[in-house]
């Protein structure tokens, strides 16, 4: 007969109840994080002659709001993203997001829409904003109300409220944007004809040009019916020529590689008519690292530096077995060779090892990658031969991002290179953070040694 089981064993209910404490525990303090968020955006207002930081869409258009209608600023203003007007919450001073973001372990945009959204749940959503502070409602359900109603008039925002606060815990994202269609379709008729007049305005086509580990990428349309409609007959009549030709993939690969065959006209019509095609060569520019092993083909993984994503290298054979794309092999940059200029121009060799060398913004939890950053002299260049700066260099340059960029120029954040890829970052409250090539952590540092290392230190995340 077995043993009875001991008054502590743990059983499945046991283990449930954990869970659901564990959750409820998270919830509470995802809600407290929002909370602190408004806390702090209230603690840092925007000072007389002072430059506030202004909310953006969810993918970085900016937004003003005119007469109580929402407008999209011209995304394509280098500007835009910091000089838009806030909608009906109070305006936060350009350099404070960066601190609060970098104490939660988010880089700066994350914490800029975390900011956003507690502030407009705060400000325009009071009845959802009370069942978030209550423990009713997760915060990450709340987020998304706040963000439906971005930039959205008074009237819709409060009609959206009163709507959704009873359901919010369980109401869906299709239900949702419902909800905010039938507002603005009810109290703003006119402005949603003017949209639907301006709708062209909408168009777009966006290549999502960060390769995938398996080689794909992603193309997204949105256009006139009859445009797309016709783009479509055409692959498909392009995919089975192809098939006539000796391909026999399924329909919608053959499709795919017809948008490249596309791509070069005299070919597509060649191909239509069953004729050899002339060759155009089509040019990319991707950066690739193989080790000696896989040149001898034992080792499978290549590093596509463009991305950060590895990669097989068969798919790197592939490419480069292609006949109508134009390859060029650079030589190989030496990562620890100390490359220097007497100019404060960056000369392309050594822009080049840099970006190469830390591949994102080496800010705080910044992901930007570093081919689309700023090269930061880490001590300021000075040309004056009698009070020299610092050098333009390998070991006085790193990428900053532009929003990092500014806030280490016009603001107390500092940092300074500790090793070749180890920065040590100080924010104006006194808080310190390692960041290396990978990763960051939070530090206690209250000593040095006299390599200048943080002595005592205490990474936390």
């Amino acid at each position: 007969m077995p043993a009875a089981l001991a008054d502590t064993a743990v059983t499945p209910a046991l283990l449930l109840d954990e869970v659901r404490r564990a959750r409820a525990a998270a919830e509470a303090a995802e809600a407290r994080i929002m909370e602190l968020a408004v806390e702090w955006a209230h603690a840092h207002p925007v000072l007389e002659g002072g430059e506030g930081w202004q909310i953006t869409t969810a993918t970085g258009v900016a937004y003003s709001e005119v007469d109580g209608t929402a407008l999209a600023l011209d995304p394509t203003d280098p500007a835009a993203e910091e000089l838009v007007e806030w909608c009906g919450i109070p305006p936060v001073a350009w350099d404070a997001p960066a601190a609060f973001a970098a104490a939660n372990k988010m880089f700066t945009a994350a914490g800029k829409r975390l900011i956003r959204d507690a502030l407009i749940l705060h400000h325009r959503l009071p009845r959802t904003w009370a069942r978030v502070t209550g423990g009713e409602v997760p915060a990450w359900r709340a987020r998304r109300v706040a963000e439906a109603v971005l930039a959205a008039p008074a009237d819709v925002v409060a009609y959206v409220d009163d709507q959704i606060a009873p359901v919010v815990g369980t109401i869906g994202t299709v239900t949702l944007d419902q909800v905010v269609e039938r507002a603005m379709t009810l109290l703003h008729a006119e402005a949603r004809e003017a949209d639907q007049a301006c709708a062209t305005e909408s168009h777009e086509v966006r290549f999502h040009g960060d390769a995938q580990p398996d080689g794909t990428a992603e193309l997204f349309a949105r256009g006139d019916y009859k445009d797309l409609h016709d783009l479509h007959q055409t692959l498909t009549h392009v995919a089975a020529a192809l098939k006539a030709a000796g391909d026999d993939t399924d329909l919608d690969v053959r499709r795919a590689r017809a948008l490249g065959i596309l791509a070069d006209p005299a070919q597509a019509l060649a191909l239509l008519a069953g004729r050899e095609a002339p060759t155009l060569s089509k040019q990319a520019v991707l950066y690739l690292h193989l080790t000696d092993l896989a040149l001898l083909g034992l080792d499978p993984v290549a590093l596509n530096d463009t991305t950060r994503h590895a990669m097989l290298t068969a798919q790197v054979r592939d490419w480069l077995a292609r006949t109508d794309t134009h390859v060029v092999v650079k030589p190989v940059l030496d990562l620890a060779e100390d490359l220097h200029t007497e100019s404060y121009a960056i000369p392309t060799r050594l822009r080049e090892q840099t970006q190469l060398l830390h591949p994102t913004c080496v800010f705080p939890f910044c992901t930007r990658p570093s081919r689309r950053c700023d090269l930061d002299h880490i001590d300021a260049w000075d040309s004056d031969p009698e009070n020299p700066g610092g050098a333009t260099c390998s070991h006085n340059l790193a990428p900053l991002c532009r929003h990092h960029h500014r806030l280490k120029t016009h603001t107390p954040w500092t940092y300074r290179r500790l090793d070749t890829r180890l920065f040590l970052w100080t924010d104006p409250h006194g808080i310190h953070y390692l960041r290396d090539h990978a990763s960051t952590s939070l530090v206690d540092r209250t000593v040095e040694d006299a390599d200048g290392y943080p002595a005592g230190d205490t990474p936390t995340g």
